[in-house]
Parts: structure tokens; sequence; C-alpha cells
């Protein structure tokens, strides 16, 4: 059985496909079973993962349809199956809103009849909340991943992640900065604000990771020595947690375990 986690934020350059990238890679890396599907129109996390080449077909293009998408799943440098968007238009991101509403078990139908390993983790990569593809994401998810960024606008739209995603989210905190009194003031008050509901690990902002997407690699593979590299080993291991605790127990995944 599949596994869906959706990746969303509500802020602007929160790092959505950045982290969704690098914590598939890092699934990758440890020998987990994986794959990436980009339902953001960006049609960015190609290159994340390695390709040269954007990606020009892929699952919200216009004449493909979720029964064809095991036509456009390509294999990536990072070792992680992309079902990439490819090109897009406002009429095929209206048309997929509208499938995904209309039809709840529909997405992980269709992720299942493209072949993937059995017990893999789909990281799904949506556009900003509230875009009616991203909630329909959250919707169908096990696990919902909140990305919110240190910054003012992290934590001003904090609020709006927690009702879009209606109380699921798992917040992780991104761009964190060590060394700033104000970067480290609005950890606290994220922290304080979501409670539990934060992931005890939180991404370091790091040149490591733009020099990364410049050399078109992950940090799973060349981000030796750097504290985004680690972070993402330790995100890694906190969701191995959750699902593990999540499928020793009986129903779907919801925020991390299962009822």
């Amino acid at each position: 059985m599949l596994t869906l986690i959706a990746i969303v934020s509500t802020a602007g350059g929160a790092g959505r496909s950045t982290v969704t990238a690098h914590l598939a890679a890092q699934l990758a890396h440890a020998g987990r079973p994986v794959a990436v599907l980009e339902l953001d129109a960006q049609n960015a996390i190609g290159a994340l993962l390695g390709l040269r080449k954007t990606c020009e077909t892929g699952v919200l293009s216009s004449g493909v349809a979720p029964d064809g998408w095991r036509a456009v799943l390509r294999d990536t440098p990072a070792g992680v199956p992309l079902l990439p968007s490819g090109r897009t238009s406002v009429a095929n991101l209206s048309a997929m809103a509208q499938w995904l509403q209309g039809d709840v078990g529909g997405l992980r139908r269709q992720l299942t009849a493209v072949g993937l390993p059995d017990g893999a983790r789909v990281l799904i990569d949506t556009q900003r909340l509230p875009d009616a593809i991203a909630l329909a994401a959250v919707a169908a998810a096990d696990l919902v991943l909140g990305i919110v960024p240190v910054t003012t606008a992290g934590y001003v739209t904090q609020p709006d992640l927690m009702t879009a995603c209606d109380g699921r989210v798992q917040i992780v905190p991104n761009v964190a900065a060590a060394n700033s009194s104000l970067n480290n003031d609005l950890l606290n008050l994220i922290q304080g604000r979501g409670g539990d509901a934060v992931v005890p690990v939180r991404i370091h902002r790091d040149i490591a990771v733009g020099m990364a997407a410049a050399n078109g690699v992950t940090l799973a593979k060349a981000g030796d020595g750097s504290q985004a590299a680690l972070d993402f080993i330790h995100l890694e291991a906190w969701l191995q947690r959750a699902m593990d605790v999540g499928e020793g127990s009986e129903g779907t995944a919801r925020g991390g375990t299962r009822r």
C-alpha cells in the first residue's frame, strides 16, 4: 500500500519543492521506496532531482489523463521516480482540481496503477494553499507536512496553514538561522503556536542547498558536512518513525498516526 505525503505551505517562497526533493532523495539514499508526484505548475522539481531537461509532458499537461500517468513517469539521477507536472495551463489546472475534488479516492487509485513499489512513500509537491489542487491533495494524504519558513511571513500565515489542513498538518520550520536572534525569536513563536504539531527538526539556511541545485544534485549525494544535509537525515528519520507508528495501528494515517 502506498503512503501519500502532501507537502504544503501558505507562505510564498516557503521551499516546498526544495524540501520535497531533498527529503525524497534522502529516503531513496536510505533504501526506502519513494516517488514524487508534482502537482505544482512551476514544473521545477525535476531539476532539483538532477534532470538536465525540463519535463515538457506530465500529469498536468494537456492530453494526459490520470489513467495515462504511467507513460510520463521519469527516472531521475537522484534515484527518485518522478511524475512531473509538465507544461500546463489554467484550463488543465481547473480540470485536475475538478477531478480530484469529485473523486476522493482517485489520486490513490491512479498512483497505485502507475506500478510504484509496494509500500512506497509518495511525496506530493503542491501549489501554495488555498489552491484547490493542494487542498485535494491534503484530503487524500495520509500525512501532511506544512513547510513554514522562519520568517515574518511564515509566522503570519501559519494560522492559515493550520486551518486549511483542518488540524492535520505536521509543521516543518524551514530556512532557520541559528546565528540570528530575530530568527530564533520567530522560531520560538512558530513552535509556541504550533505546539505538538511542530516536527522536532528544523531545516537550516545553508549555502549547500543552493550549490546542490546549481550542480543538479541533491544533498543526499553531495551535501556531506553541511548542516542542511544533516537536517534532512533527521527529517527522514522522524518521518520513518511517524510512518512506522502509523503502520503499526489500524485505520488511515492522519497527521502522523493511524487511528
